[in-house]
């Protein structure tokens, strides 16, 4: 019998609505060669029995998005973006430039940095909840070790920055990075969120990111939480709000390489072409 987990408890409504199995999906040596380097544990068999062991309590635990049944959570997301080589550069050449981890979920874009050599006195990670961050800890084998500062709450209520516990930082961060959040949002939502990174930015900051889009643009899947429907946009629509906030220097275009969509979202489910964006841009 499963062990009875939060997530039990929990309305119809906050559970996770599509279909998770027992096993986390397609397991390979290549998946974990980041968390081997990361924990120095070389002996990959009891590397897999450990991220099952943590996969199993998260689904018991909490909401389980398509990327997290596919284990993406493995594999840092900003390498893979194009202006990540310019952003790293500058980040060791000034390690003063506060770097903000948003929507940091496990916190392995955080851990990447740190293996790149950026202090982490300069990365703040944040998240709409601490329970991610947590499990990240126990996968990551370092709750004792890391010290980048934390902060929590939902990115898409100005409160919680400009009174929260980010607020010190507000107007100050040489760098935003959402890695994959702006496809679980509502209309809504989606706009607050972009506004508010525009706040929290230094003047001259750069926000990057990637998320789901969709072909055309429109409402899809439940939001978490049962809050409504998420809101998926394409180039154009994305591009014309990042104006709207104020932005300049955008700079977007489409993830096509083998899979890339596959992984991250579930496409038996909904209709309408889905797309992954890469973008950037400047305040």
């Amino acid at each position: 019998m499963a062990a009875k987990g939060i997530v039990d408890d929990m309305p119809a409504s906050q559970k996770y609505p599509y279909p998770t199995s027992d096993q986390p999906n397609n397991l390979t040596d290549e998946d974990l060669q980041f968390l081997s380097l990361y924990t120095g544990q070389k002996d990959l068999h009891l590397l897999r029995e450990h991220v099952i062991k943590i996969w199993r309590s998260v689904k018991h635990t909490l909401w389980v998005y398509r990327c997290i049944q596919e284990l993406m959570f493995l594999q840092p997301r900003i390498p893979r973006h194009p202006s990540y080589p310019e952003v790293k550069a500058a980040l060791l050449a000034d390690k003063t430039k506060p770097f903000l981890d948003l929507g940091c979920c496990f916190g392995q874009d955080t851990r990447q940095l740190i293996l790149d050599g950026v202090p982490e006195s300069s990365i703040t990670a944040t998240d709409i909840t601490p329970d991610y961050w947590e499990f990240g800890k126990k996968l990551f084998m370092d709750p004792d070790r890391l010290s980048v500062r934390t902060a929590w709450g939902s990115f898409t209520d100005s409160q919680y920055i400009h009174s929260g516990p980010l607020s010190p930082m507000t107007g100050r961060f040489a760098y935003v990075w959402a890695g994959a959040v702006l496809h679980v949002l509502t209309a809504a939502d989606v706009k607050a969120f972009i506004t508010n990174v525009h706040t929290v930015l230094a003047p001259g900051g750069t926000f990057l990111g990637t998320c789901v889009g969709q072909d055309p643009p429109g409402e899809w899947a439940d939001a978490p939480g049962g809050t409504g429907k998420r809101y998926l946009h394409r180039e154009e629509t994305l591009t014309a709000l990042l104006k709207e906030a104020g932005y300049t220097d955008i700079s977007m275009e489409r993830d096509r390489s083998s899979g890339a969509i596959e992984r991250q979202e579930d496409l038996s489910t909904f209709g309408n072409q889905k797309i992954i964006l890469i973008f950037a841009a400047t305040k």
